[in-house]
């Protein structure tokens, strides 16, 4: 810091002074220090710099004057100075977002707000911070609070002002404002975010066009697309392996919805069993007539047994447990229902009466009757089933979960008949929207009743606009919809697998259980049939059941070679059997061993070999059960695990064009607020300006004088057009009937001879010159003021056609014509203006304007309208040649056409001669009529039709008959621009203003109006339009940087907002430029040769 002074001021004495301005703000002196920083300027001068150590020193001293100070006015006014005193150093312009900040904070601005934002952003982007050092971070944290804090505000400031003008918004509007363009949104993809999205985006509408969905499943395996997740489900199990198919035998399933809707019922008291047998057996018709609800009579009698209403709670408790997690088994109802069958058996009730009679069975009231052995072993079995399987599945659950709620979307989106409107939901404008719609589904609707009945209330439609819009900054549409979740995804379906696998290597083990159950019922069977035989024969003939199983098994080795498993089996059923073994085991090791082990054991008694292959019975059934709860358990998991796929797999196009939807909607209403505060503005502006101009008019109180050489100007140029009006024809105001005009044939070049490009450059030197030097002063009449703004516009309007703009810039050479004609020249310099960009400067457009005003005014009437200030300003340009080509106007804006007729009465077919234009002419109450009476047709067709209408007569005076005939119209080339003029009737309503404006095309297709011989199908884009508002002035809508733009008020607006704008304000398209944007190959070559001709004219 001590070597800045030196460095500055170059003698110690002003290092002195320096290092005094700090020592008087250390101190508190204020005023000093600033007396000794201005000294410090005083003494430098303009040419150096004051060191930026003293620039922060001057702010931070307006920021403590500012914090001092009471008074509003100096608060705002220290804060200000302070703001430049930080920017001349970008090492402290970190104090400058401070500045900037509090400025925001006083007056509640949001252009401060913005400064703010944009330095601080700068400064954290730039500056480097020491964690190390505590008041870096102190710097750090500060800027990024005025980041967080700045951005906030400037959110609340635009919704507060978006909320004012929504509550001043008509209900009508507020429901059109609902209705998106399909156009216009495809527009606005396009210009904000390219062609790719713009692709992504016509997926999503032809999608939603077609299926009348928004939401569907995609598999990422094939890439086919379901819109109902129960599809996509049978999809994924039947074809990529999602499911397990067992044979239907070895099937584990869960019991029914009747049957689990009958445990949950009921209190489950206990039923006297030995007085329900007697009922049963003696009153069997009475008991028939019990009546059931869900499964439970109150008809039975009841027993006041405490310990086994206690055992029957238990069970019903596991049962609801085992229902909730989708784990109670078939195999368990059926095993359960066994026990009233053997027990009631015990008093002599037929199984039969029980199944059939009184169905019992199918009930589990039947438990109640079980006594407390019978409920004990249902209760022990029931313990053992395990309610969860540890497998984590539910982890999978959370993250799908996480996932599945960003695509979940609330708002209904509906379609009109021609998909040309997409509907937000009505709910938006009564109030927020509380429930999800999961559904999806697209309601196709008339547009124009859709919200009839919707009575908008509050804003909170706002605030559905405004939601996450900083996320939506840089929102986009998925490259690949099969990349959507594709990690996860893959990583759940592999999950499916691996539980799939899982449940085969289950019903593998169920089904080694169930044979080795056969191979038990073999065993006993044949233990039964050798009991019998031992009745019938001497008891030395009898064999031990032993001895009996071991030779079986050596008889199943040779007899059932075909079925090893079984054998294998078989054999470890009897070695077990014999054994005494607890368990089934399954370690089978070879036949050989297995044997040896079984003949070791021959010799057991009868009696062991039974109660052994009924212990090992009850042992298989418990595990059979117990098996099938664990595949309905681990089939649970796949279940979950399918349906996290599903969820992961559901694609809602809402939660894509949502986002897009709300950021179009917010800066088209962004716009309309904008165009209504400057259209209020420039109201209040006209309105001063109108009084200023009243005031001086009472104190000139005479007409305005005008310039010598105006005067020689307007006399000159009268004459010219005198001499040429044999040449020109009138515009025609029947509808259909085209601009005419002839080039004037006697306009010789080469009288006239070839300026100099230099030439260019001292005419507008010169304007420029007499512009500085020009007093502010002009007071024009109404006829006057109202030809200034049709000349204004027309200017502007004509300047941006790219194809004009092009040949302005390639071909300067100077207007060619008698040097005492001004008109052109005037013309010129405000063009040569254009082309070098020195029109920018401030007020040259305005004096340039007004030059050619006064040239023009004494040879045009000031009366004229737009179209025939148009037709004046091409006929000027009719001067802009060279001797090696033709015109500008000839070359761009002059339809040649040629009118064929054949007779339909007397066939002959007249020869008229080729005929120039400009373009042509249509009533807007025939546009108007026209759509209305054809719907859904084209401008282009509309045209072609209103010129239908124009029929031409067989001249009676060259020996034709009268007949109005059709007229066949042919021209040999497209012109670059194609002019339309719109007649009026100037008391239109709002709604018809609309309605013309809404039937326009922003793209015609010439060839549909005309016969083109050379380079047909040619389209044309609409660029610019000069629009008559209510007041008879005028004003240009033109299409720049892809959105219509009022060079009036430089107010930005869509399409869409364009036809609003001039449906509400009154605003009349009059004249329409198109421009050429597919140019024929024939064009692109010869303006390619012109081109090249000037440069080498040029060198």
């Amino acid at each position: 810091m001590e070597s800045s002074p030196t460095h500055f001021f170059g003698d110690n004495g002003d290092a002195k002074k320096h290092k005094l301005a700090w020592r008087y703000y250390e101190q508190g002196d204020h005023m000093k220090a600033l007396d000794v920083i201005e000294d410090s300027v005083l003494k430098i001068g303009e040419k150096l710099k004051l060191p930026s150590d003293l620039y922060f020193l001057q702010g931070d001293i307006f920021m403590a004057l500012a914090r001092k100070t009471e008074n509003s006015e100096l608060k705002f006014t220290f804060l200000l100075g302070s703001v430049e005193c930080y920017l001349e150093d970008y090492m402290v312009q970190a104090f400058a977002a401070i500045s900037l900040f509090h400025l925001g904070d006083h007056l509640g601005s949001a252009l401060y707000y913005k400064k703010a934002l944009r330095v601080a952003k700068k400064s954290l982007s730039f500056m480097s911070f020491d964690p190390s050092k505590s008041d870096q971070l102190i710097t750090k944290r500060t800027l990024e609070g005025i980041v967080e804090k700045a951005g906030n505000d400037l959110h609340t400031i635009a919704a507060n002002e978006l909320r004012r003008y929504w509550a001043g918004m008509s209900a009508e509007s507020k429901r059109n404002f609902m209705k998106v363009s399909t156009v216009e949104l495809r527009s606005y993809v396009e210009r904000e975010y390219g062609r790719e999205r713009l692709d992504a985006l016509e997926q999503v509408l032809d999608s939603a066009r077609i299926n009348r969905k928004w939401k569907f499943w995609m598999c990422r395996t094939c890439s086919q697309k379901f819109f109902y997740p129960k599809k996509f489900k049978n999809h994924l199990e039947q074809v990529h392996g999602a499911k397990y198919k067992p044979p239907r035998e070895d099937l584990a399933q869960s019991v029914d919805e009747v049957w689990a809707g009958r445990i949950s019922v009921a209190d489950w008291e206990p039923v006297d069993a030995l007085a329900a047998a007697e009922m049963i057996k003696n009153r069997l018709e009475f008991v028939k007539d019990f009546v059931y609800v869900s499964g439970w009579s109150k008809d039975w009698p009841l027993a006041a047994d405490e310990e086994r209403r206690k055992l029957l709670k238990e069970i019903q408790s596991l049962l609801v447990s085992f229902l909730e997690r989708k784990i109670l088994s078939c195999s368990i109802r059926d095993w359960m229902m066994q026990f009233p069958v053997k027990y009631l058996a015990q008093f002599e009730v037929p199984e039969h009466t029980l199944t059939t009679q009184c169905r019992l069975v199918e009930t589990p009231q039947s438990i109640c009757f079980l006594e407390c052995h019978e409920l004990n072993q249902i209760l022990d079995l029931l313990k053992r089933i395990k309610c969860v399987r540890d497998d984590g599945t539910e982890l999978v659950s959370k993250a799908t979960d996480s996932l599945w709620r960003h695509t979940q979307v609330k708002e209904k989106i509906d379609i009109d008949h021609e998909f040309s409107f997409i509907l937000l939901d009505k709910r938006l404008l009564r109030g927020k929207i509380a429930s999800f719609y999961d559904e999806g589904s697209i309601d196709v609707c008339d547009h124009n009743v859709h919200y009839a009945k919707t009575h908008p209330q509050g804003d909170d439609i706002i605030t559905w606009l405004l939601e996450d819009y900083s996320l939506r900054e840089s929102f986009g549409f998925p490259r690949s919809i099969r990349a959507h979740n594709l990690d996860i995804r893959m990583a759940v379906l592999r999950a499916i697998h691996f539980t799939r696998r899982t449940l085969v290597a289950r019903y593998a083990k169920k089904w080694q259980i169930l044979c080795y159950d056969v191979c038990l019922n073999k065993a006993k069977n044949l233990c039964i049939q050798e009991g019998e035989r031992r009745m019938n024969v001497p008891e030395d003939q009898r064999n031990i059941y032993a001895s009996l199983l071991c030779d079986s098994c050596e008889e199943q080795l040779t007899i059932d070679v075909e079925d090893p498993l079984f054998t294998e089996l078989f054999l470890c059923a009897v070695r077990d059997v014999l054994d005494g073994a607890s368990h089934p085991t399954f370690d089978f090791t070879t036949a050989e061993d297995c044997l040896k082990l079984i003949h070791g054991h021959k010799n057991i008694s009868d009696d062991i070999v039974l109660k052994s292959i009924d212990h090992l019975k009850s042992v298989v059934t418990n595990k059979v059960l117990l098996a099938d709860s664990k595949i309905l358990l681990i089939e649970n998991s796949r279940i979950n695990l399918l349906n996290d796929l599903v969820r992961l797999s559901v694609f809602d196009y809402r939660s894509y064009i949502l986002p897009l939807l709300k950021r179009f909607l917010r800066e088209e209403l962004d716009v309309i607020v904008d165009m209504d505060a400057k259209a209020k503005l420039a109201a209040v502006q006209e309105e001063l300006l109108s009084e200023e101009k009243k005031e001086k008019e009472k104190k000139s109180g005479s007409k305005k004088k005008k310039h010598k050489s105006n005067k020689r100007t307007s006399t000159s140029m009268l004459s010219h057009l005198d001499q040429d009006d044999t040449h020109e024809s009138s515009i025609n105001t029947e509808p259909g009937i085209t601009l005419r005009t002839e080039e004037e044939d006697s306009m010789e070049p080469e009288e006239r001879g070839r300026l100099k490009t230099s030439s260019n450059t001292n005419n507008q030197e010169e304007a420029i010159k007499d512009f500085k030097n020009m007093p502010r002063k002009d007071s024009l009449s109404e006829d006057a003021t109202r030809y200034r703004s049709a000349l204004d516009m027309t200017l502007k309007a004509l300047l941006n056609i790219k194809v004009l703009q092009d040949d302005l810039v390639h071909n300067r050479q100077p207007f060619h014509g008698n040097l005492e004609e001004q008109v052109p020249y005037a013309l010129q310099n405000l063009f040569s203006a254009f082309v070098s960009e020195q029109i920018a400067e401030e007020g040259l457009y305005s004096y340039l304007l007004s030059n050619l005003l006064a040239s023009i005014e004494g040879v045009h009437s000031m009366s004229s309208d737009a179209a025939e200030v148009v037709v004046a300003i091409l006929e000027f340009c009719h001067c802009w040649k060279s001797p090696e080509r033709e015109s500008l106007v000839t070359r761009l804006f002059t339809l040649e056409e040629y009118e064929r007729m054949s007779c339909k009465k007397c066939k002959r077919k007249p020869n008229y001669p080729e005929q120039s234009s400009y373009g042509i002419v249509m009533a807007a109450n025939s546009i108007r009529n026209l759509k209305c009476a054809f719907g859904n047709i084209k401008f282009d067709d509309i045209l072609k039709l209103g010129r239908m209408k124009d029929g031409m007569m067989c001249d009676v005076k060259t020996g034709g008959c009268g007949e109005i005939n059709f007229v066949h119209r042919t021209i040999c080339r497209c012109p670059p621009i194609f002019t339309i003029v719109l007649e009026w009737e100037k008391n239109e309503t709002e709604k018809e203003i609309s309605e013309t404006t809404k039937a326009l095309d922003w793209e015609i297709d010439i060839c549909r109006l005309y016969e083109v011989l050379e380079e047909p199908n040619i389209k044309y884009r609409l660029v610019s339009m000069i629009c008559c508002v209510e007041e008879g002035e005028y004003i240009c809508m033109a299409y720049k940087k892809n959105r219509w733009v009022s060079l009036r008020h430089e107010t930005l607006a869509e399409e869409k907002n364009v036809v609003r704008f001039c449906g509400e304000r009154n605003v009349r398209p009059e004249i329409l430029f198109y421009e050429a944007f597919q140019w024929p190959n024939k064009w692109q070559k010869l303006i390619s040769r012109e081109n090249q001709y000037e440069n080498l004219s040029f060198m």
